[in-house]
């Protein structure tokens, strides 16, 4: 009975211990991501589609983050609002973000600092290559990533509608 007691304890110190281990490494993850007055769906014309993103630092401590930005894996889901012809096959688009003090950049991923409590703007340029089938969406997931967050971060969710430009 005692050795029964001794192994449970000891079982439960180790779940406990590993949780506490688990939250201490999600402190990082202070931040939000939100895309400027919501327009996360747009139409991709023969200029493509700029996004522009907002990340917010919700510590009181100064971090770094990682941006991306990547096709999502399911199939695209149209907006509510959008033209019957849409169909959902999520093609290949080139994709790159742009800082603020770079904005011919044609990377998908970059890193930015922000203080504690504040935001810094930065966008996303949607280009549509020749060959991209006409009515088709495309939807991209932005995902913002401090250097201490074991979760996936803050992320945002960019949908884009390839029209037919001879019908714009």
């Amino acid at each position: 009975m005692r050795k029964t007691t001794i192994i449970i304890i000891c079982f439960v110190t180790f779940l406990l211990g590993n949780n506490i281990g688990f939250s201490q490494n999600n402190s990082g993850c202070n931040a939000e991501l939100t895309v400027e007055k919501n327009r996360s769906v747009k139409s991709a014309g023969e200029n493509g589609a700029f996004f522009t993103l907002i990340l917010k630092n919700t510590s009181s401590a100064s971090k770094t983050y990682s941006l991306s930005v990547e096709k999502t894996k399911q199939a695209c889901k149209k907006s509510s609002n959008s033209l019957s012809k849409g169909v959902n096959n999520n093609p290949d688009l080139d994709v790159s973000i742009q800082l603020p003090n770079n904005l011919t950049s044609k990377s998908s991923d970059a890193a930015i600092t922000i203080n504690g409590g504040e935001s810094q703007k930065f966008y996303v340029k949607v280009e549509v290559p020749s060959g991209t089938p006409y009515y088709t969406w495309s939807c991209f997931m932005v995902t913002a990533k401090s250097e201490n967050c074991s979760t996936s971060g803050a992320e945002a969710i960019l949908s884009v509608y390839i029209p037919n430009p001879s019908e714009e």
